[in-house]
């Protein structure tokens, strides 16, 4: 045989034989995997077992037993799309029959069905499972509990409500877990927790991480990218609950050798201050996970698993006496509270609506959200939120916006992204509806148009009883937010700093709807030749007729730039310690009711806007009927105010005025009076009382007429000394109209102007300028 014939064979057997050993190879591994998997399963390490049963399912299939090995090892897996992949296998171990088939196989199957609504198949399985333990006391009670949760299930989605909810999708949700979501009362500003994988896991031994996430809601409705709250904290931190604007957030921290507390943090221009314990009434040697405060800040509601309660993590209240110090904490009781676990109450801004998460109650399996109503001081029997907002999966985290419109929560039910996403809701309309106003304020210079630092303190009038939260706007805006119950009078007492403290008083309709109100202040010093004199607080609100029924929604706010949706967020500022809200802004461009409408975006502007409410109040302070001020009682605290402005009445008064025809001869505002004085001197000369009497005789007739007063000096020479100079002879002119009895606010005064000689005439520049105009139009 020659040697190419015999390389032929010998490759030909090469490729007939080692194809055969490398398939018995593989199968060799293949078996070693399935052992080690095995092995695995049996010391119950199901997370370790079940990619080895994947990488080895061709020796899996028509294996009765390694079918059901693998169908329950993914039941085990923490994400419930993969959970669901175990129900193929589960079934085909089934049909078999086989004795070798542990009979929890029902059990498992039927967690599976229920997870994926398949709800009667569940039932079915669950019997299957209870026919074949009779006798173990034990596993009876268990399935006995899971058939109880499938009915409920079965009542609840046989009542299946109308309602849309929507993954919030990226950048939001992620394929890590994503959860507690707190939002601001006008929906502007949202924050969440999202758990990680944690990247330097080999440094700290730890798998996972959690931290807070913020983001804002965008003019279009859209929310932009998260970025991380840095927490001066060496623990995992977590959101607990948001102020109505966005200011203040409570946050859960624990870890290692901590089992939790709550801590608040203020925002700090674009950063947050360190954590400070919400106090050791509501923390405890315990865990407290979540909580939420009323917006009057009296009340806090809050979980906790310390001892005394009725199961795992029960709900408590803590109320603030007149000290202002919370007492001891109160277990909400049995109505409210189980066996077993209760977390992540929401008080919504009325005070009377509680929503919270449990296991235990009716719910149709996992956590469900829950909601009771306070009737007569006793919270009635918790209602089940129904489905689809609950589902057989873990729904939780539940916060509702101020006007009802929109909620928000978080859930790992399947379709998500993985572990728990953020979805929001659509509320119907049955539920949304709730009377209250929600004001979105803005204070800043008059003249620089900057914020301008401001504590705002409000006292119920009718009571004056003070609601227990400062308003402190944020810095960087002068944007505040509070929210006000119906039917009441409220003082807001108005700290500025440069300015004496004042006063504006708003009258809350009794309303049954919920309307917001835009506000914006501007606050100007008055100055007369380089003295403060006094100050103008001018008062701009924007809102609809309080008197249409119905809920009035911020698209037609924005049409009508009067939104009916604004107002003084009291009742959430600190409330919103679960939500809260505001603005978490409404989901935009499907739907305007839900847009959220920031203060920057409302037309201000009297002259085009008809039905915008203005007022304008100038104070000075050596007026005798001005200077008698307020003493406004603010709990244990007297603040001195100026006199209180009654926006509605004092701009409907002004509105009128400016509607008068004028009664004067209009040629008395084209006449111009010039004063000169002699070189560095500011003696008001006789020879002008002629001219300065036709003014004072115009001004007695005619009350809306005021005097402008402008003051002028050489362009030339030292000009700080032509300033002082020409100010001392402005104000001789002025203490003349003084003398004569006309008061301050019909004198405008223009200032220092320097003024070159006019064809060599130097007294130009020694001059003083008066003339008369119509205080109606300034």
């Amino acid at each position: 045989m020659n040697i190419r014939i015999l390389s032929l064979l010998l490759f030909t057997l090469l490729y007939l034989v080692l194809p055969h050993q490398s398939i018995a190879q593989k199968k060799g591994d293949l078996e070693d995997v399935l052992y080690r998997a095995e092995k695995l399963f049996e010391i119950k390490n199901y997370k370790a077992a079940l990619p080895l049963f994947i990488q080895s399912e061709s020796l899996v299939k028509g294996n009765p037993l390694l079918e059901y090995k693998l169908g329950a090892s993914y039941a085990q897996s923490p994400e419930i799309n993969e959970q669901l992949k175990g129900i193929k296998y589960l079934e085909s171990a089934i049909k078999v029959n086989s004795s070798q088939v542990p009979i929890e196989k029902y059990y498992y199957l039927g967690k599976l069905y229920h997870k994926d609504d398949r709800i009667a198949e569940a039932i079915t399985s669950y019997n299957k499972y209870k026919i074949a333990v009779a006798g173990n006391k034990k596993a009876l009670q268990e399935v006995d509990e899971e058939l109880k949760i499938c009915q409920n299930a079965k009542v609840l989605m046989s009542k299946k409500k109308e309602i849309n909810i929507t993954n919030l999708g990226n950048p939001i949700n992620s394929e890590f877990t994503e959860y507690n979501p707190v939002v601001a009362a006008d929906e502007s500003v949202m924050a969440f927790t999202v758990l990680r994988p944690n990247k330097d896991k080999l440094k700290s031994g730890v798998d996972f991480v959690e931290e807070i996430m913020i983001t804002y809601k965008s003019a279009s409705g859209t929310w932009g990218a998260p970025a991380p709250i840095k927490i001066k904290s060496n623990y995992n931190a977590g959101t607990a609950g948001i102020s109505p604007d966005g200011q203040k957030m409570l946050v859960f921290l624990g870890g290692a050798g901590n089992k939790g507390d709550l801590f608040t943090i203020d925002k700090q221009g674009s950063d947050w201050g360190a954590p400070v314990s919400i106090g050791n009434t509501i923390n405890s040697p315990y865990q407290e996970s979540t909580a939420s405060i009323t917006p009057d800040g009296k009340v806090v509601y809050f979980a906790s698993n310390r001892n005394g309660g009725y199961g795992g993590m029960d709900i408590y209240k803590v109320i603030k006496n007149e000290k202002g110090v919370f007492g001891p904490a109160i277990n909400l009781g049995p109505t409210v509270n189980t066996a077993k676990n209760e977390d992540a109450p929401f008080i919504h801004p009325d005070q009377k609506t509680l929503f919270f998460t449990s296991d235990g109650h009716n719910t149709m399996g996992g956590k469900d959200i829950f909601k009771s109503v306070l009737i007569n001081d006793k919270w009635a029997a918790p209602e089940n939120m129904g489905y689809p907002i609950n589902t057989p999966a873990n729904d939780n985290y539940f916060t509702l916006t101020a006007n009802g419109r929109k909620g928000y929560f978080s859930s790992d039910r399947k379709g998500g992204n993985g572990g728990q996403d953020i979805y929001g809701i659509d509320m119907p309309d049955e539920g949304a509806n709730i009377a209250l106003t929600m004001i979105k304020g803005k204070i800043l210079d008059g003249e620089t148009l900057l914020p301008i630092p401001t504590k705002i303190k409000v006292v119920e009038k009718g009571t004056g009883e003070k609601i227990e939260y400062v308003y402190s706007p944020n810095k960087e805006t002068g944007n505040y937010l509070i929210i006000f119950p119906p039917g009441k009078s409220y003082d807001l007492v108005i700290e500025s700093e440069g300015f004496m403290p004042y006063t504006i008083n708003i009258n809350i309709p009794d309303q049954t709807y919920f309307y917001e109100l835009f506000q914006q202040i501007h606050l100007k010093q008055i100055k007369q030749f380089d003295v403060i004199v006094g100050q103008e607080v001018s008062v701009k609100n924007a809102f609809f007729d309080t008197k249409i029924g119905g809920y009035i929604n911020p698209k037609k706010a924005n049409e009508a730039m009067l939104v009916k949706n604004d107002s003084l967020d009291m009742f959430e500022m600190m409330d919103a310690i679960i939500a809260s809200s505001d603005t978490i802004a409404f989901e935009y461009l499907l739907d305007l009711m839900f847009k959220s409408n920031p203060i920057e975006n409302i037309n201000f502007n009297e002259n085009e806007m008809k039905d915008l409410e203005a007022a304008k109040r100038v104070y000075y302070y050596d007026e005798s009927d001005e200077k008698t001020l307020e003493a406004k009682k603010v709990g244990k605290e007297t603040i001195f105010t100026l006199p209180t402005m009654y926006v509605t009445e004092l701009a409907k008064a002004q509105k009128e005025k400016k509607q008068e025809v004028a009664n004067y001869d209009r040629s008395l505002l084209t006449a111009l009076v010039k004063i000169y004085f002699d070189t560095d001197k500011s003696d008001l000369k006789a020879d002008y009382n002629a001219d300065l009497a036709k003014i004072m005789d115009a001004l007695k007739k005619h009350e809306n007429l005021g005097i402008e007063i402008s003051g002028y000096a050489s362009a030339e020479g030292d000009p700080e000394h032509n300033r002082k100079l020409s100010n001392l002879r402005a104000i001789e002119v002025l203490n003349y109209f003084n003398y004569k009895g006309v008061v301050r606010r019909r004198i405008v005064a223009k200032g220092y102007g320097a003024s070159k000689a006019e064809g060599g005439n130097k007294q130009e520049g020694r001059r003083v300028e008066i003339r008369l105009l119509d205080l109606n139009a300034i």
